[in-house]
């Protein structure tokens, strides 16, 4: 079974929901929690102020609780960042996204992109999966390559493309980007705006193995990959 099949195969579990918007609420919070939990899906994030709340909804499943750091601009400084990677810890965190300061990427500052995802990285120690989040829409591709070389050389085990608010959706283009770039020296997670089996099967076989969905997405596309299994 090829890498692409083993996701499709088991695609719930490759799959992580999210309820990270501003205006979400604790109720937007439980419903989330449900449908991970009915779902079967790997992971649910939720913003850093209802992570203990979603660790005590999701207590007693198999669902683990995520949260990222800086999100959604990447605009704090690095010891902010690390500050919050820690208490993200400390509160429960199974998995931890991060965004990279976009501005500075987009400006050539690679070294402050590396520096402050080597600090996220030194405080994770490995504890949970931790991601770097490029904000790959409004990034040019040579931005992008550097992005991933970035994030790779800060120790950060996976890339993921975006955080869903920029309202420019991840394409397949954008991932064969960064699987070249990567070249395996890192895993791959899509996220922003894929709706559709087709895509996702195109890009499993680029070499993304987690997708971060909304929900009816989500569902959706677990019910379609039954036909590509």
């Amino acid at each position: 079974m090829s890498d692409a099949s083993a996701v499709l195969a088991d695609l719930a579990a490759h799959i992580d929901i999210s309820c990270v918007q501003a205006q979400h609420t604790r109720r937007d919070v439980e419903e989330l929690a449900r449908r991970a939990v009915d779902g079967g899906f790997v992971s649910a994030h939720v913003l850093p102020t209802w992570l203990p709340v979603l660790r005590e909804l999701l207590s007693g499943s198999s669902v683990l609780a995520g949260s990222p750091v800086s999100f959604p601009s990447g605009g704090a400084t690095p010891a902010t960042k690390a500050a919050e990677a820690r208490e993200l810890l400390g509160l429960g965190a199974q998995e931890l996204d991060v965004v990279v300061s976009i501005g500075r990427l987009r400006s050539g500052d690679t070294a402050t992109v590396t520096d402050e995802l080597s600090r996220v990285v030194d405080i994770v120690a490995g504890e949970v999966p931790l991601r770097a989040i490029l904000e790959v829409g409004h990034l040019e591709e040579s931005t992008i390559r550097r992005g991933v070389d970035a994030a790779i050389a800060a120790g950060v085990p996976w890339i993921k493309t975006g955080t869903g608010w920029s309202g420019i959706p991840t394409t397949v283009e954008h991932i064969r980007v960064i699987a070249e770039q990567a070249a395996g020296r890192a895993a791959l997670k899509a996220a922003g705006g894929i709706r559709d089996i087709e895509t996702i099967t195109t890009m499993a076989e680029l070499g993304v193995t987690r997708f971060g969905m909304n929900a009816t997405a989500a569902v959706a596309a677990v019910a379609a990959s039954r036909s590509y299994a």
